[in-house]
């Protein structure tokens, strides 16, 4: 996977509808890079800075989610976020499968085209589901 000047894209990010919500599916680096670019572009929110703390903290919260046996990590989001329509993460998913790979999950109000839109920005190209 190369950036913005390299031209080339990971086969590893995947970009999909589910249930009302959009899913990223893509690389520890990637996800860090994705957020702190929608963080620049929607001003940052509670949730979406305890989602970039949990990612920069990627080992400690993936050994604490295996020891509760839970499949996601819900970042804090505070009341007035929730209710002006700020917040950004749903939920994440933290996986290691021969590299760290983070599955994000979008609060229903975090358009797709959003989503894809930054990561043209960012140089890179999805698979869609």
């Amino acid at each position: 996977m190369k950036g913005r000047k390299g031209g080339v894209v990971s086969s590893q990010v995947k970009l999909f509808r589910q249930l009302g919500y959009v899913y990223l599916r893509s690389p520890l680096e990637v996800a860090l890079s994705v957020l702190r670019r929608l963080g620049e572009l929607r001003g940052w929110s509670e949730d979406l800075s305890d989602a970039v703390r949990i990612l920069e903290n990627f080992d400690s919260f993936y050994e604490f989610m295996k020891r509760k046996h839970k499949e996601y990590v819900a970042p804090r989001k505070s009341e007035l976020d929730l209710l002006s329509g700020r917040v950004v993460v749903d939920k994440l998913k933290l996986e290691v499968d021969g590299e760290k790979v983070v599955t994000l999950v979008f609060d229903k109000r975090v358009g797709y085209e959003e989503v894809l839109r930054v990561l043209r920005e960012l140089g890179l190209t999805t698979s869609t589901a």
